[in-house]
């Protein structure tokens, strides 16, 4: 007789179980749950027991349709030690049997844990930890590794472990801690929550950068389902320019400088940079005038959504105006996020996911430039693995998205 007992988990059971485990993941939650709710998902909650405590869950969903079939995920799951090969063997076995019923045809995960450890620039840190055993697991239980990754397999983490933000921002790089600066104390940028009404003001945002980069936008829809379903969990913000503010700082820094200007009698070098300075103040003075006449007092700069879950705060959705970007709203939306977090006792600020990680022309390496400006760590994960339950009806729907790759090319 099995030592194992595999059940459906309750919202409660499963809820206390992820909340004590380090694995924890906001994909894998009770507030992930409602939002697939929200969707019209099918999902389910299944676990392992032993001695009626509960091992190890997963929140599985239905990702697509083939036919009739299914194919179902466990995003960020199982939940569970993976060291433990009886246990990954046993909850495999049983969820093929329980999705089997569903009529299913395959399932994925991609487990919460690192596949090796990094440093900033993604090196292999030496006498590096690693999960190379448990991808030879995987392996022999009979999944292999997907061809992509539907979820963030890279990710860019800053650890707190106690800091305070003065401590941390210490380690930040020069220029970070530059930019940062002037946005505080030369644009006095205001950063706000957005409400749920919002919403649509923080869409725009998100389009309009999605547009310029080539790249697919949530909809609005996600957005708005997603604060129903994590409520105070997530949280959307905003950083605007207060033109008046600004005008104001501006005309105070203009005065300075000819007052400095007519105390210098005749011709010398310092009065020439005093004048061109003033001269660099007027014109800017003339941008940021003509900007209020066109489009109002407060400019929309840039916007973020970020989960508050468990040990971490994630930085998981953002947007920026081009035409702003000289105001590096972004750039005070983070620090204002990584205060709170030192300030909530939060163990990581997650920025969550990088790609064209050694491509250096990349479209996407400037993003991975930008996260690395804050000196954390790159943190690859372990990436998806599929196992497949009908090998025909999976062979059949491989063929079929191949063919309509290649006629759409």
């Amino acid at each position: 007789m099995s030592k194992y007992k595999f059940i459906e988990l309750t919202d409660e059971q499963f809820f206390d179980f992820v909340e004590t485990q380090d694995q924890k993941h906001f994909m894998q939650t009770t507030y992930m749950k409602e939002y697939y709710k929200l969707k019209g998902k099918e999902t389910y909650i299944i676990g392992v027991e032993s001695d009626k405590k509960v091992i190890a869950a997963g929140l599985i969903y239905l990702e697509s349709m083939y036919r009739q079939y299914k194919k179902f995920a466990i995003y960020k799951g199982f939940i569970m030690d993976y060291n433990n090969k009886e246990l990954l063997e046993f909850i495999t076995n049983k969820t093929y049997e329980f999705l089997k019923e569903k009529n299913a045809y395959v399932f994925t995960i991609d487990p919460n844990i690192i596949q090796v450890e990094r440093d900033t620039e993604a090196n292999i840190i030496e006498n590096a930890k690693d999960n190379y055993d448990v991808i030879e697991s995987l392996k022999q239980i009979g999944y292999f590794k997907s061809d992509t990754n539907i979820q963030i397999k890279w990710t860019y983490v800053l650890d707190i472990n106690n800091q305070t933000s003065e401590e941390i921002f210490k380690t930040f790089k020069q220029n970070t801690r530059n930019i940062i600066n002037r946005t505080i104390n030369k644009y006095k940028l205001n950063i706000r929550t957005l409400s749920y009404d919002e919403l649509p003001q923080f869409k725009k945002i998100t389009k309009d950068t999605s547009d310029r980069r080539g790249f697919s936008d949530k909809s609005l829809e996600y957005y708005q389902n997603m604060s129903k379903a994590f409520k105070d969990k997530v949280t959307f913000k905003i950083a605007e320019l207060n033109c008046d503010v600004y005008l104001n700082d501006l005309n105070k820094e203009k005065l300075d400088y000819q007052n400095k200007i007519e105390k210098i009698n005749g011709t010398n070098k310092k009065k020439e940079n005093y004048i061109q300075e003033l001269g660099y103040i007027n014109k800017k003075i003339e941008e940021v005038e003509k900007l209020k006449n066109e489009k109002g007092n407060i400019i929309p700069l840039s916007c973020a959504m970020f989960i508050l879950y468990g040990d971490e705060v994630v930085y998981f959705s953002s947007g920026s105006y081009k035409e702003y970007m000289q105001y590096y709203g972004q750039y005070i939306i983070q620090w204002e996020m990584i205060k709170y977090a030192c300030d909530n006792n939060y163990k990581r600020y997650n920025f969550y996911g990088i790609m064209d990680v050694f491509d250096t022309k990349g479209k996407d390496h400037g993003v991975y430039e930008f996260k690395k400006g804050f000196n954390g760590y790159v943190k690859e994960l372990l990436g998806e693995y599929t196992y497949v339950i009908n090998k025909k009806i999976y062979k059949q729907e491989n063929l079929i998205a191949k063919l309509k790759k290649i006629i759409k090319h």
